[in-house]
């Protein structure tokens, strides 16, 4: 997938190889990953990440709609974003993010997934995009009720992150809702 989607400040692209050292320099801090559900990361861990980014690529099946996240201001990636689960017959995605902590509330992610729920929604013909945030990480779950997003629920045990079992909050939002708050937002800018 060669696909470029661009806000303001952002480009969401294929990743590249170029990549690996600034992934290497934000994904390996703990508060990075502190919510993941991954090991614990270190620049080997992360060049593996990239490099199976990489050849999902290079494959032309990718199984997500996966993108670099790359701040214009910056010139390199800052982050990740995708739409996975993507079920054409149910029409649904699973939304799932992560950023560099030191570009945090700048609302760059806010952006990144306002486009893709535009594109996942206009593009792929979605109804309903689903999401999942640590209990703990408000950050994240904030986000997902700037951009239109209702809490569904409270998933118990859902994740075990490096032994410790997490609950997380469900969140989602149906097209309808999703261009209903749109529109209101940019009645509240006008």
């Amino acid at each position: 997938m060669n696909l470029l989607l661009e806000t303001k400040r952002l480009i969401l692209r294929p990743f590249r190889r170029d990549d690996l050292p600034h992934m290497q320099r934000y994904a390996v801090r703990p508060e990075f990953y502190r919510y993941l559900f991954i090991p614990k990361q270190t620049p080997e861990t992360v060049a593996v990440f990239l490099e199976s980014k990489l050849s999902r690529q290079a494959s032309g099946r990718p199984e997500k709609c996966e993108f670099a996240v790359e701040f214009k201001d910056v010139g390199h990636i800052v982050g990740t974003i995708r739409l996975g689960g993507v079920d054409a017959e149910h029409g649904s995605g699973a939304l799932g993010f992560a950023l560099d902590t030191e570009y945090q509330g700048c609302g760059l992610m806010t952006e990144a997934v306002h486009k893709l729920m535009d594109y996942g929604f206009n593009n792929l013909g979605l109804h309903r995009i689903w999401a999942t945030a640590d209990i703990e990480n408000s950050a994240s779950w904030r986000l997902m009720e700037r951009v239109g997003m209702r809490r569904e629920g409270e998933l118990r045990h859902n994740k075990n992150v490096r032994g410790n079992w997490r609950d997380s909050y469900l969140y989602a939002v149906l097209e309808p809702e999703y261009w209903l708050h749109v529109s209101r937002k940019a009645k509240l800018i006008d």
